[in-house]
């Protein structure tokens, strides 16, 4: 097994980085600077070539999509810890949150986040600064209202929370947070406050 993760601190990577801590499985992780010039590099563009974040191989196998890359390496290298299988009563919840984290609700955050902390202020466009908010906020609104006090999306750990929590993990980064309802607030705190999450996020290059 040779597992190798090219990894850019607080970017999707870092979904990876957690859920290999989380399920105990080594890995090389090759810890870079996030340097957009760099993503379009021939040399990285070799590796991944959208110039996107993250890359990881298994072998001569790569995987570019974060959630998939979790899924993979849960279901081929630890006996598929923290998913759910179709025998499973909450599989639907499962796959449901895994990608909500992703393919529900990314693409508002990186919207929003263009909109409100990448952007210069004269590149922004106030109209879609206020769908972007709208259509997080209600993504947010569904995320807490199907929340339970002290516990995971799925009651207990899996990697649905990996997936969601680094969007909530985006949000506040870029000064967002005011956005978050109480059990959301709870709930991100409670899955930061796991030894996986400080061990991934201390990773420098």
């Amino acid at each position: 097994m040779t597992l190798r993760l090219i990894h850019f601190p607080q970017s999707r990577s870092l979904r990876v980085v957690w859920a290999l801590e989380e399920l105990g499985i080594g890995a090389e992780i090759e810890t870079r600077n996030l340097d957009r010039r760099y993503l379009k590099s021939a040399d990285y563009k070799s590796l991944n070539p959208l110039s996107k974040v993250p890359v990881f191989f298994d072998g001569d196998v790569r995987i570019i999509e974060s959630t998939a890359i979790i899924e993979y390496i849960a279901k081929k290298y630890a006996d598929g810890r923290l998913t759910r299988g179709a025998e499973d009563d909450d599989f639907g919840a499962y796959l449901q949150w895994l990608h909500f984290g992703e393919a529900g609700m990314g693409g508002y955050v990186n919207m929003l986040i263009a909109q409100t902390a990448l952007l210069p202020e004269d590149q922004r466009i106030p109209a879609m600064k206020v769908w972007a908010v709208r259509e997080t906020e209600n993504c947010l609104s569904f995320v807490e209202e199907s929340l339970v006090d002290n516990s995971y999306l799925l009651g207990e750990f899996s990697l649905a929370d990996i997936s969601l929590v680094y969007l909530l993990f985006l949000i506040k980064i870029t000064r967002n947070g005011h956005m978050l309802g109480e059990k959301t607030n709870a709930y991100f705190k409670r899955a930061t406050e796991r030894q996986a999450w400080k061990t991934s996020c201390a990773l420098a290059p």
